[in-house]
């Protein structure tokens, strides 16, 4: 199921819920907002009197007590503006930082489907490019929102006390200011969206033929693909050109509205002064405030605009946040605090994709601690059966039983636990061997990770190695081999002690050599356990008390190694294949 779909003012609002989290500084912010914007509203007034009480009158002290008094404000001023821009930076980084942890939970609760839907890389960008433009919006364009709405409002109060004709000839001005420049946000957006596609197009095209420039070379493709990028270069061309087209535009036009307003009051004021109904301070004021004003109306286009691919992200970063899981535990689920390793699949049946069953009807049971190797060929939903023993999917029909228990009235975490996957393809995290083999046991003592290690086979390469346990492997353990991989993962899975182990094509990786010794290794390691193994090897059959053969979705066979054998059914064809395959 995916998340709730929310529109632009229902996220908004969700926002300030997780702003309200952090109310006091949310407080302070807003204060400190007000404060700036009065003392740069106040300015204005300051160098009137200034200049009327002052400068005109020739009276040198008020002119230096006014002066003073701007010099106060200034200093006011910037210390509000320092406190603005920490606070709302502050506050924005910490809706970040809550959002960010929010849907990384969000990730750990989903099931295996949420994961087959989802890209890593889209959900790697919302957790982290969406979460920083929202900060970035937060900090920079919404403090500029309320500034200006704050500064608008005082100064038009003045403005309005000083000459009303002249402040309705500046709300105009800031009006065709505004339409103009939201205008050009409009225009200018698409155009930049496509310059950064682009641009990515040319990095894409230039990055791939030096990775490939062998095969380029040899196949003799320099000139076609030469053609390929100056085709792209020319579009990613067209595209500048028509950005500055629009910029000089509206560049010149936003310049023109600017000065076709300061010389309209001008002329106005200057009428008024020689009426006698305007004085020059008020003058010197009013077109202070003008600038003061004109300049933020340049950029709210672009704040609108930023705002609005601000509400966007959220509203991507939301979606994860309540994606609802189908794979949970139910209400007062059951904690398993032991198991004795007994499994049972009943009529179960599963599709990935409806309609299109991996399992029809599928029933089998397995004894605490006996060793069961599914068998088939590929795609005859081996592995989904140990997915679906590990509740990473829910069975369509049926059901799966861990000790006469429904694994769907368990609680999922309890249930895991006592359970092991070792993978086809083990995962080795980046970073040291010891956090590899203790990464589902962070707590483990190192007598308990070498025990592991020496169980798996694995600990002699790791002393050889030249910090020992405390070697770095690389991402994704690049520095080993597969077989080394596949030891460190069932090194992982056996400081677990879990009582059942499923190993998903252990030796799937291996050379003929290595996958013999593995299999002896497993017969020692897999001792008391209960053990489920998929594998097409058929040289791990001699693990198994049991093999079940399956075929499209269904269990065709099942018996022992000598009895399958004897059939000369279709585990006889795929391990008579197998051993001519090693051979």
């Amino acid at each position: 199921m995916t998340g709730a779909q929310y529109g632009r003012g229902e996220v908004l609002v969700r926002l300030l819920r997780f702003m309200a989290r952090r109310w006091h500084i949310l407080l302070a912010s807003a204060a400190s907002v007000i404060l700036y914007a009065y003392t740069v509203s106040f300015g204005p007034i300051a160098i009137r009197y200034a200049i009327d009480r002052g400068i005109s009158v020739g009276d040198v002290g008020a002119a230096t007590r006014y002066s003073l008094l701007l010099m106060g404000l200034v200093a006011i001023g910037a210390a509000a503006w320092f406190a603005t821009r920490y606070t709302s930076a502050l506050l924005s980084q910490l809706l970040a930082h809550d959002l960010r942890v929010e849907a990384f939970k969000a990730i750990h609760r989903q099931s295996m489907e949420f994961f087959d839907r989802m890209a890593a890389g889209q959900l790697i960008s919302r957790i982290t490019n969406d979460t920083n433009r929202i900060a970035r919006s937060l900090s920079w364009q919404v403090r500029n929102i309320f500034n200006l709405s704050f500064t608008a409002a005082i100064s038009l109060y003045y403005m309005f006390t000083m000459s009303p004709r002249l402040s309705y000839i500046a709300l105009a001005a800031m009006a065709v200011m505004a339409v103009v420049n939201t205008k050009y946000s409009t225009m200018i957006r698409p155009v930049y969206d496509k310059i950064r596609n682009q641009l990515g197009v040319l990095a894409s095209i230039t990055a791939s033929n030096l990775n490939g420039i062998r095969t380029v070379k040899a196949l003799a493709l320099e000139d076609r693909e030469t053609s390929r990028f100056m085709e792209e270069n020319e579009v990613f061309m067209k595209l500048g050109l028509k950005a500055a087209r629009i910029r000089a535009v509206y560049g010149n036009a936003s310049q023109l509205v600017l000065g076709l307003s300061m010389a309209t009051v001008l002329y106005y004021g200057g009428r008024a002064i020689a009426m006698g109904a305007l004085s020059v301070g008020e003058l010197t004021a009013f077109i202070t405030y003008l600038t003061l004003l004109m300049w933020p109306m340049r950029a709210l286009g672009f704040t609108i605009a930023s705002i609005q691919r601000a509400l966007a992200a959220s509203q991507r970063v939301f979606e994860i946040i309540d994606t609802t899981p189908s794979v949970t535990s139910p209400p007062g689920a059951e904690k398993l605090e032991s198991v004795r390793g007994e499994i049972v699949f009943d009529n179960v049946s599963f599709s990935y994709v409806p309609g299109k069953p991996v399992l029809r009807g599928v029933s089998f049971k397995v004894k605490a601690g006996e060793k069961v190797l599914l068998a088939g060929p590929p795609g005859s939903g081996k592995t989904t059966i140990l997915k679906l023993l590990m509740r990473f999917y829910e069975p369509d029909e049926g059901r799966i039983l861990v000790d006469g228990r429904d694994i769907r009235s368990l609680d999922l975490d309890s249930l895991r636990r006592h359970m092991a996957l070792v993978p086809q393809e083990p995962f080795i995290f980046s970073g040291t061997v010891r956090e590899n083999i203790a990464f589902g046991n962070p707590e483990a003592s190192d007598k308990d990770i070498v025990r592991a290690a020496k169980i798996a086979k694995i600990h002699d390469f790791i002393a050889s190695l030249p910090q020992g346990y405390d070697t770095l492997v690389g991402e994704r353990g690049v520095t080993l081999s597969g077989g080394q991989r596949q030891r460190i993962a069932i090194a992982r899975a056996l400081l677990r002690d879990p009582e059942i182990i499923l190993l998903d094509d252990p030796a799937s990786n291996l050379d003929a050599e290595t996958e013999r010794r593995l299999a002896d290794d497993l017969r020692v390691m897999l001792k008391d356990k209960t053990a489920i193994i998929v594998s097409q090897r058929m040289s791990l059959a001699s693990l198994a008390d049991r093999i079940i053969v399956l075929e499209a979705g269904k269990i065709v066979e099942e018996g022992s190694h000598g009895e399958l054998m004897a059939r000369r059914g279709l585990y006889y064809r795929l391990y008579t294949e197998s051993m001519r395959g090693e051979a």
